[in-house]
């Protein structure tokens, strides 16, 4: 018995040895990337690490008050124990799904170290949600920014961001075999085999109709294969910061160990709102293509945005103009959206919803967002 009460001593002297403090879940790395060159490992107990991360490391400043540090395990089953039956079955359900999704590879301790408003009662009910200016690098609202989620072809704006740095808008494609995308329910802009389109037909059908087709051509033109692709978009998320990223296909169709976090998607969106080509492209309500297929055949294709904003499916509030943004909907990642917006004196803002059960859900928990954005 005393060799097990002298065990917790023993390791809390070998962590202060080595210069670290003892936590009960280490939660973030920021070792080799743009936000820190040196090692960070953010103990979640401990305040001075919030403190570090809150000024110094994130690209809009969070003050003390908008976070909250989750509710320790010993707190939990407290408040567990007073739900009534029928609340303690949906909480049991709920937690059997988070497991799942660890075990599937999504880190799910990093929903302890949520962005939250917790005086807010307009809050919304989807997995992530986030808005902060451009201009301003204010932080508007946010919650569990840090979690790591499915982003579904959201995941299409880091395509779309490689491609703007290493390919030329007048190259030439031609669909290939391995561009072929095969996965049942895959959104497709309809290329074959020997058709021959330019770089930049395939940029906007990315981004307006989100063709997976297209994310696959841009994918093996610039990086040989799919893999030595997403070697390039795992690169590009770490340089600007983003450590809750890991992409393993230019698509975003559902894979384990592909997954990012709200807060990484507004670095890599505010690193894409530099080009001028990206703005343009997530502005159109439509997109015209014409190309050669493999006979030399000439052919005609139409698409439409998948921002239901556009198309006039659900409107946005009066105070606020939307300018673009990309949505993204897997069974696994459920509805998300992510948007570039501005204010009334022209101040940009990104806002992001994640794990939305639906569309009508998704563009309402939105409106919640886009009302927040300062009058």
């Amino acid at each position: 018995m005393k060799k097990i009460r002298i065990l917790p001593l023993l390791l809390l002297v070998t962590v202060t040895l080595v210069g670290c403090t003892s936590s009960r879940t280490l939660v973030k790395d920021y070792k080799n990337t743009a936000l820190s060159a040196k090692t960070l490992i953010i103990n979640i107990n401990q305040e001075d690490d919030w403190e570090f991360f809150g000024k110094n490391l994130a690209v809009f400043p969070k003050n003390e008050k908008t976070i909250s540090v989750s509710e320790t395990k010993e707190e939990s089953e407290t408040e567990e124990e007073s739900e009534t039956e029928e609340e303690s079955s949906i909480s049991d359900e709920d937690e059997s799904t988070e497991t799942t999704e660890a075990e599937e590879g999504v880190d799910d301790t990093s929903s302890e170290n949520s962005l939250e408003n917790p005086k807010d009662t307009n809050q919304i009910d989807s997995k992530s949600g986030l808005l902060a200016g451009i201009d301003t690098l204010e932080n508007v609202y946010g919650k569990n920014v840090f979690d790591r989620v499915y982003p579904a072809s959201v995941t299409k704006i880091m395509t779309a961001l490689i491609a703007l740095e290493k390919a030329n808008f007048s190259d030439k494609v031609t669909f290939t075999e391995d561009m072929v995308v095969t996965e049942y329910g895959a959104k497709l802009c309809g290329f074959n085999v020997g058709d021959e389109l330019t770089v930049e037909q395939l940029f906007y059908s990315l981004l307006i109709y989100s063709g997976n087709d297209a994310a696959n051509a841009l994918a093996i033109h610039i990086g040989g294969s799919i893999e030595g692709f997403s070697d390039m978009m795992n690169k590009k998320a770490k340089n600007l910061g983003c450590v809750d990223t890991h992409f393993v296909n230019p698509s975003g169709l559902h894979d384990n160990d592909h997954y990012t976090s709200a807060y990484d998607l507004y670095l890599i969106f505010n690193e894409c709102l530099k080009y001028d080509s990206f703005i343009d492209a997530i502005r159109q309500r439509s997109y015209s293509i014409s190309y050669k297929d493999a006979s030399g055949e000439i052919i005609e294709n139409y698409y439409t945005t998948t921002n239901q904003y556009f198309v006039d499916a659900y409107d946005y509030p009066d105070s606020v103009r939307v300018l673009g943004g990309k949505t993204g909907t897997t069974d696994e990642a459920g509805s998300c959206l992510i948007l570039y917006d501005v204010d009334k004196n022209s101040q940009g803002y990104i806002s992001v919803i994640l794990g939305a059960d639906d569309s009508d859900e998704l563009y309402s928990e939105m409106n919640i967002l886009l009302n927040k954005i300062p009058k």
